[in-house]
């Protein structure tokens, strides 16, 4: 559980970094490659430890950015303005399902992998 905790939060500053130094904004895009690399990178092999990890990244992802992007409105004194469009409303419904099918290939990902070898075992003295 810790292990999922940790890559969570390391698929959140990857995450957030790929998005502020992006030129235009990915949507979902970002929080789902960072979101595999660290279920691999960790090697998470249950689904709930890799579901953990994979929403953990969308969620402080996308909370992080919202915050900012309110911060500097806020700062630059400037009125939000609020439009209703269709990515506004289906957007969670989407970032739910591809947080899922991250979680999910993840797990896959690390199935499929082989094992690191070992080294045999010492040998005993003369």
């Amino acid at each position: 559980m810790d292990r999922s905790i940790q890559a969570g939060f390391s698929g959140a500053l990857i995450a957030i970094t790929v998005n502020l130094f992006s030129p235009m904004y990915f949507y979902f895009i970002p929080s789902f490659f960072a979101a595999l690399f660290v279920i691999y990178l960790f090697r998470l092999g249950t689904l709930k430890d890799c579901l953990i990890a994979s929403f953990m990244t969308y969620i402080f992802n996308e909370g992080i950015l919202s915050s900012l992007a309110s911060a500097i409105l806020y700062v630059a004194d400037e009125p939000y303005m609020l439009t209703l469009d269709i990515w506004m409303v289906f957007s969670p419904v989407v970032t739910s399902i591809s947080a899922l099918i991250a979680g999910y290939i993840g797990v896959r990902l690390v199935q499929r992998m082989k094992p690191t070898p070992s080294l045999p075992p010492p040998l005993p003295p003369v």
